[in-house]
């Protein structure tokens, strides 16, 4: 998770260790202290690009995948590491721990960075409320032109992704 670039504060949330020795150890790896800031706690920022939404799904469907063999913790990270792997650019190709794509050097490499995919797969669930209403307002959905998987809001009420959507207005 340090290699990821995963906060200190996250891989003591997600593991159970103390914040101390996640600190210890996210410095003895990179040579400096884990980002300090406030956490992600806006859904909408998921929302707010196309390649977020693309990524948000995709993360989704790897940690649904995952869950299903492994424990939650166990099952985020071998996910965020497969996210990271094929969105690097050439997922096929053998890498040694040295230069594997899914180890990059800070969180702003990443399209989603590990806190913010950690506070999606949190917070998203399918689950409705009892008066009939979803617990996230954020759902996946398969766009009725491409057949791609995206993130979307309960409230849009246009089925089509944005690629397509924004193909349809030209």
């Amino acid at each position: 998770m340090v290699k990821m670039q995963a906060r200190a504060c996250v891989i003591s949330r997600i593991t159970g260790i103390s914040l101390a020795d996640a600190r210890k150890i996210w410095h003895a790896q990179n040579k400096r202290s884990s980002p300090s800031g406030q956490q992600p706690n806006d859904l909408s920022w998921f929302l707010k690009t196309t390649v977020r939404r693309y990524h948000s799904a995709l993360l989704l469907s790897l940690y649904a995948q995952a869950k299903l063999k492994l424990p939650d913790y166990a099952a985020f990270a071998h996910a965020y590491y497969h996210y990271a792997r094929i969105t690097s650019g050439d997922p096929q190709r053998h890498y040694d721990e040295a230069t594997d794509p899914a180890f990059r050097p800070t969180e702003n490499d990443y399209a989603i960075p590990f806190s913010r995919a950690h506070y999606l797969i949190t917070s998203y669930t399918d689950e409705v409320g009892l008066i009939g209403n979803r617990k996230c307002p954020l759902q996946l959905r398969r766009c009725k032109c491409c057949d791609g998987v995206y993130l979307a809001d309960e409230s849009e009420v246009e089925r089509a992704c944005t690629l397509c959507a924004n193909k349809k207005t030209r």
